[in-house]
Order: structure tokens, then C-alpha cells, then sequence
């Protein structure tokens, strides 16, 4: 799914325009998977649309850095300071705060980290893509991970490279 969300978290500024950021891939990397325990739930797919949205709606409100902390909401609910955490490639911020709505699930996981004033945000990956061309940047890391699976390696690394976490992908070589 990695291959399909790095074009969402490949801006290096974290505003509404970063919420449209989205990749043409995700049909086809499985991000109709979170929807559909409403479907198997019996949920309409009508009300279903209507969920999408108002979650849409509210993924906008989370990429800002105009809006600062928001006091007893910050405990419980995703918040754009939660999510700028997210977005931010400082090695105290990388793989952190993965909510959508809901901060209590990272914070039950282990997976949160408080947004330090005094350690600004560096938004982007790691390794930086630098064009604004679509393609590439819809492409670019599916293009890596391919190349990088099919380097002669046992099938156990191989598998790693498609299905790992990014960070396990690009630390293993040719063994």
C-alpha cells in the first residue's frame, strides 16, 4: 500500500492541496479494504459514499499547519497537529501516527508521538522525489520496489521487498 500512499506523502508542504495529493494506484494496492467491512456489515453502498465523504471531508481539516493544538480533542481524536506527525520525515516523527479519525488507537499500539514544538516538522519521504510530473510520481515507487525485488535474493527477501514496510525494503540488499 506503500507504493500507492508515498505520492499522497511525497509533497514537501503539508496544506489542503497535500489532501488532493492522491494516487491513481489505489484501486489496485487494496485502499477499498477499509471500506469494506461496511459493505460485509451490511451497510448500503449509498451510505457507504456517504461515509467516504464525510471522512474525506474531514482528511482536509487534518492537513493544515494554520490550526495548532486543540486542547482535550488532542486525546482522543486525530487532529492536524496528530497528522502533522504523520507527514514529517525527522527520524522522531517517521512512522508514527498512522490515525485517521481516532488518536487513541496509536496511542493503545504504541505508534504516537506528541508533536514537538521545538522539532519542526520536515515534510516529505525520505528519499525526496523532484518533479511535479504525475506520472513519476504515481509510478516511482513501484518502479523501486520491482526493480528492487527482482536483484537475486532468496524468495523470503524478495517477498519482503513487495509486502515489507518501506523502511525493511530499502535497508535489505542482494544477499
Amino acid at each position: 500500500m506503500w507504493a500507492s500512499h508515498v505520492v499522497h506523502h511525497s509533497s514537501e508542504r503539508l496544506n489542503l492541496s497535500t489532501a488532493f495529493r492522491q494516487s491513481l494506484t489505489y484501486p489496485v494496492s487494496g485502499m477499498w479494504m477499509f471500506w469494506l467491512p461496511l459493505a460485509l456489515l451490511g451497510f448500503s453502498p449509498p451510505h457507504i459514499v456517504i461515509v467516504v465523504a464525510i471522512n474525506l471531508g474531514f482528511q482536509f481539516f487534518v492537513h493544515t499547519q494554520a490550526v495548532g493544538k486543540l486542547g482535550w480533542l488532542e486525546k482522543v481524536f486525530n487532529t492536524p497537529s496528530h497528522h502533522r506527525v504523520h507527514h514529517a520525515r525527522n527520524g522522531k516523527y517517521i512512522d508514527r501516527n498512522y490515525a485517521g479519525v481516532l488518536i487513541v488507537w496509536d496511542k493503545l499500539f504504541g505508534s504516537f508521538v506528541e508533536e514537538d514544538l521545538d522539532v519542526p516538522c520536515e515534510y516529505g519521504i525520505v528519499k525526496p522525489v523532484r518533479t511535479h510530473d504525475p506520472l513519476t510520481l504515481t509510478f516511482h515507487e513501484w518502479r523501486d520496489m520491482l526493480r528492487d525485488a527482482a536483484r537475486p535474493q532468496s524468495l523470503r527477501s524478495r517477498l519482503g521487498q513487495l509486502f515489507g514496510p518501506p523502511e525493511k525494503a530499502h535497508s535489505q540488499g542482494p544477499t
